[in-house]
């Protein structure tokens, strides 16, 4: 920190620590001494924007984030009698899914309960638009706006940041996760453009690290898809698959 010219507020330093909930039970720490001062031990921690809670359930994130989105698609309801169906659309997506869609590959592996108030929010915005009754099913709205449902959004965008590392355009520390499979042998895999999808011992969270989902989801995808030649042709293609993948 020195060597950058940064110097730790002590009023405003704090710590956390990570695991499950049956790993947490096993620590026994309050506070802890750092250069004289006391470094409050905390539950939720704040950084760029995202709550980080000690177990990753990123529950109290989920909260925050729809009370933001439920606020903003009330008061573009109040005044949706004077907005065309392209201006709510717009406003939708500049207020609704900016919030829905900020580190959202972070929520990958949650229940299915935690996605599931995302979506909420989603179909509320499509009602909204498309001025379907609430007792309508939601689908053949989500299919007529051509909306991604939340959990595929999710997937999009980490295909999308393995496709940057893979291209090299994404920051080293992503690209490092991003290995593709090489053999001495004549294998179809490595002709693919498949990745090393690394082995995991838990589940519970390393199932979810950037690292094992990268790779696996990408191998996942058909072949024409992983060599697109652009990032614009990537993201129609893909886009176009996670919905048909939705959708059928």
């Amino acid at each position: 920190m020195l060597s950058h010219g940064l110097k730790m507020n002590d009023n405003k330093t704090e710590f956390i620590i990570f695991g499950t909930p049956i790993q947490l039970n096993k620590v026994e720490c309050s506070d802890i001494d750092v250069g004289g001062a006391a470094v409050e031990k905390v539950d939720i921690v704040k950084n760029l924007g995202v709550n980080f809670d000690s177990v990753m359930n990123f529950d109290k994130h989920i909260s925050s984030e729809i009370k933001i989105a439920y606020h903003n698609i009330h008061n573009i309801k109040k005044i949706s009698k004077y907005l065309t169906r392209a201006s709510m659309e717009r406003l939708i997506h500049g207020l609704v899914f900016s919030h829905l869609d900020y580190c959202n590959s972070l929520l990958y592996g949650l229940p299915n309960f935690q996605i599931q108030r995302c979506q909420k929010i989603q179909n509320f915005a499509a009602r909204l638009i498309c001025g379907t009754g609430y007792r309508d099913h939601i689908t053949p709205v989500l299919k007529n706006l051509h909306w991604l449902p939340t959990e595929s959004r999710i997937q999009y965008k980490i295909f999308t940041l393995v496709y940057k590392s893979v291209s090299g355009c994404a920051p080293t520390y992503l690209q490092t996760f991003c290995n593709r499979k090489t053999s001495s042998y004549s294998l179809r895999s490595c002709d693919s453009n498949e990745l090393v999808v690394p082995r995991i011992k838990h589940k519970t969270l390393g199932g979810r690290a950037f690292a094992y989902v990268g790779p696996a989801l990408w191998n996942s995808v058909p072949r024409e898809i992983r060599e697109s030649s652009t990032l614009i042709i990537f993201k129609r293609r893909l886009k176009t698959y996670l919905f048909e993948l939705a959708f059928r």
